[in-house]
């Protein structure tokens, strides 16, 4: 444990500060929503440049389920001017944990060309509608935006190719299959949902995806 001593100039004695200690879990939200050190936050190590000034003055531990993660987290700290130390994935395996289970549903749908903004309007209605929902953990709204040549095996670039009907992904994370399905059943959702599928060209197709990472 680090300790701080800190001369008090009017009395010319001492006292002790401790750094207070600060466990990150550098994996994605959903990884750490499943399980995550008790006590610990969850800072993705790709966005822990947006934490400097909470990080300052911190005994900073960070940890991930392989060490690798950690490592490159713990770099880009010390790129702060901080310093972090990594905890050892055997005794990440040690400590206290806590978690709940997630899934997400998934929904692919193309939309009537002209009827974009009414179909995202009513999207929006429908994720703020789900939030006080019980078991809802959040949601994405994907929106095209064109193809990966590279991804796709493709001579040329089509990134910025118009792709028409619009294509949407709709992601939503529960904690169960049961309270996703239960959403469905509720007066406000039903009808906020029933009225999308007018803008879109086919009826939505949904789908229940765990999550392995």
């Amino acid at each position: 444990m680090l300790i701080i001593t800190v001369m008090n100039q009017c009395t010319g004695g001492s006292t002790m500060t401790e750094k207070s200690e600060i466990i990150i879990d550098v994996r994605t939200r959903e990884e750490f929503v499943k399980e995550h050190v008790r006590g610990a936050i969850n800072i993705p190590h790709y966005d822990v440049a947006f934490y400097a000034d909470l990080l300052k003055g911190k005994k900073i531990r960070v940890y991930c389920n392989t060490g690798g993660r950690a490592a490159l987290c713990q770099e880009k700290i010390k790129a702060m001017g901080l310093d972090a130390e990594v905890i050892p994935v055997e005794d990440v395996d040690l400590m206290d944990k806590e978690g709940k289970d997630i899934i997400c549903a998934v929904n692919f749908v193309s939309v009537r060309p002209g009827d974009e903004d009414l179909f995202l309007g009513g999207m929006m209605d429908i994720c703020r509608a789900t939030e006080a929902m019980d078991g809802y953990l959040g949601s994405k709204v994907l929106e095209v935006s064109g193809v990966s040549a590279a991804g796709s095996l493709l001579p040329e670039s089509h990134s910025d190719l118009e792709i028409i009907p619009r294509k949407y992904i709709i992601l939503t994370y529960w904690e169960s299959k049961e309270a996703h399905e239960k959403s469905h059943e509720l007066p406000d959702f039903f009808d906020r949902y029933n009225s999308v599928p007018k803008y879109l060209t086919q009826m939505p197709y949904e789908e229940f995806y765990e999550i392995l990472k």
